[in-house]
């Protein structure tokens, strides 16, 4: 059975504070492109030497709030990989590595309980960043939209529990020009380079 759930999440000093919806378990389909929530570790050497500990929710556009800085400018450091199309986001302040995305921002004025799921909400607004798909299309075809946070920085998560779980995929992504990422998805194992 799945169970969705709203997540807090930020960094280590609060100055950073998010929410995201992740449906636990997540998706099992090696279509990593696919949607759903899917959580995974990735070899490259983006990921493996930033520590990200990939946790992507199936609607990136709907399923992921940043409550603050105020804007993504403030308090928020990036690092610009892959041409400048995916941006890995830090706490200037204490430098938890906090979320990738690939997509634009916008703000919103938004009643953040009822977002998370309280049917009435406290009826108040409060302004928040989403994101929103991006001008180009991804590899299946669709416009590119790319929300990734880094699992430990989510609260009230038993990481232990999700590998037991056998929840955690490992993607072989240093080796993304001569194999087909789909095919190297796999459970349980990292694959060379990575780590669990």
């Amino acid at each position: 059975m799945i169970t969705t759930k709203v997540y807090d999440g930020g960094c280590h000093c609060g100055k950073v504070r998010y929410k995201v919806r992740l449906d636990i378990p997540p998706s099992s389909n090696p279509d990593y492109l696919g949607r759903g929530t899917r959580i995974y570790k990735c070899n490259c050497t983006t990921c493996h030497k930033l520590g990200m500990f990939h946790a992507r929710p199936g609607d990136p556009a709907n399923d992921f709030i940043v409550l603050s800085p105020s804007s993504p400018t403030e308090n928020l450091g990036v690092y610009n990989a892959f041409g400048g199309s995916n941006n890995w986001y830090f706490c200037r302040n204490c430098g938890a590595q906090l979320f990738g995305v690939g997509a634009k921002w916008v703000s919103e004025e938004l009643d953040v309980g009822k977002w998370a799921g309280d049917v009435n909400g406290d009826g108040k607004t409060q302004t928040v960043w989403k994101t929103s798909a991006l001008n180009i299309l991804d590899p299946t075809g669709k416009p590119a939209h790319y929300v990734s946070v880094n699992s430990i920085t989510v609260e009230g998560v038993d990481l232990i529990d999700w590998h037991d779980k056998g929840y955690i995929a490992y993607l072989n992504g240093r080796n993304r020009e001569t194999e087909n990422m789909r095919e190297t998805v796999r459970f349980r194992k990292p694959h060379p380079e990575g780590c669990y």
